[in-house]
């Protein structure tokens, strides 16, 4: 079948140029009458090649761009584009069975995320160029990875944007979850069926280990702690006590098992209940964690979504006398520069000294086209001390 070509606008042309994966309908010339999800050739108005994308009429981001050459989306190039991936991990983390495989845009393939642990791969999708090739997306995992079990966790509400249902399916092989996994040392279980994104924050891994080389003999508050592995960074660092507080008990039972198989379960306290709630009358800390959701997930939510990260930073910094202070987002529509703004208005006098940045892992690059793929900040603050 024949693929349909699109002539950009001057517009459109400096976008690609620009290295942006993303083209909205003002940077097309023409509207193709082209199916939900089907490729595109990209060329300029006198005809000039410039890339491949794949095309939703139904989007905001009617084309989003996988190739700057001529081939199309077939399972070589994505073999291809997988094996590239994997070295670079390779070469990140040595040794290591768990990292992100794929970041999107930050490795040049918008709409699609692949995370692997250990025998495990697990994929989202987000787009319909994708969805309607998830079958030629599992069979070049599978060619790479050779995994035991592949997971489509495509349960993201962003799919609606793009027509397309939710769900969560093992398409390949079987999966025993949780599943178990090492990293620096310590056992990790990971639910890549029922579990937040797909089913562990592998974007915190550096974060976690510097809030490790501040833990010794502290007493510690992880604070929407999931399935709790700051807390058992912490632990591992010889932390007095952590207290792990988080609303899901489905995610405390993984935190409170994962502590009790590091051998750190005399130490761990889980607590299931609301981070505002428990700061009422939190104990004495010498170490807080902040590691809140997003709280802004789309444009319309920038207002509320700041004032909630203001308000959870200010009572957190409440509840702590003097000590050690990890606070993050994970909203790509807030700046670094924007939560410490928010930080610092919440701190009313408190005398807070900024010595760390933190951002995620390697493994998630960002696109610096695409400022989007840079979404997780964070700082750590000596308070009072």
């Amino acid at each position: 079948m024949k693929t349909a070509t699109v002539r950009l606008s001057p517009r459109g042309v400096k976008t690609v140029l620009s290295g942006r994966l993303w083209l909205e309908r003002r940077d097309l010339s023409e509207w193709p009458e082209e199916p939900l999800g089907e490729e595109v050739r990209l060329v300029s108005p006198e005809g000039y090649f410039l890339a491949r994308g794949y095309f939703n009429p139904q989007s905001r981001i009617p084309v989003r761009i996988f190739s700057r050459e001529d081939r199309t989306l077939d399972r070589a190039f994505l073999a291809a584009v997988f094996r590239r991936a994997l070295s670079l991990r390779q070469r990140l983390y040595p040794g290591e069975e768990a990292f992100r495989l794929i970041h999107g845009e930050g490795d040049g393939l918008p709409g699609l995320t692949v995370d692997v642990y250990g025998k495990v791969a697990v994929v989202q999708i987000s787009t319909a160029g994708f969805e309607r090739r998830r079958e030629t997306v599992v069979a070049a995992i599978s060619e790479v990875l050779s995994p035991s079990a592949v997971v489509l966790k495509n349960d993201l509400p962003v799919r609606r944007e793009e027509g397309l249902e939710l769900y969560v399916e093992v398409v390949s092989g079987r999966l025993d979850s949780p599943v178990e996994i090492t990293m620096d040392g310590l056992r990790f279980l990971v639910d890549p069926l029922h579990g937040q994104k797909t089913g562990f924050f592998l974007d915190q891994r550096e974060n976690r280990r510097f809030i490790r080389r501040l833990s010794r003999e502290a007493l510690v508050l992880d604070l929407f702690a999931y399935t709790g592995a700051f807390g058992i960074y912490a632990l591992s660092g010889g932390a007095r006590r952590v207290f792990s507080v988080e609303r899901s008990a489905k995610a405390l039972e993984l935190a409170e098992e994962c502590a009790r198989i590091n051998g750190f379960g005399e130490r761990f306290f889980p607590i299931q209940s609301k981070v505002e709630e428990f700061l009422r009358d939190a104990p004495d800390a010498d170490l807080v964690i902040l590691d809140p959701p997003a709280f802004i997930k789309t444009r319309r939510a920038l207002s509320s979504g700041r004032e909630k990260y203001r308000e959870v930073n200010r009572r957190t910094l409440s509840a702590l006398k003097r000590g050690f202070f990890f606070t993050s987002s994970c909203s790509q529509f807030i700046s670094a520069e924007d939560l410490l703004t928010l930080v610092r208005s919440g701190a009313r006098g408190r005398n807070l000294r900024l010595f760390a940045r933190h951002f995620q892992a390697p493994d998630h690059p960002e696109n610096p086209a695409h400022p989007e793929t840079l979404y997780l900040k964070g700082f750590t603050f000596a308070v009072d001390l």
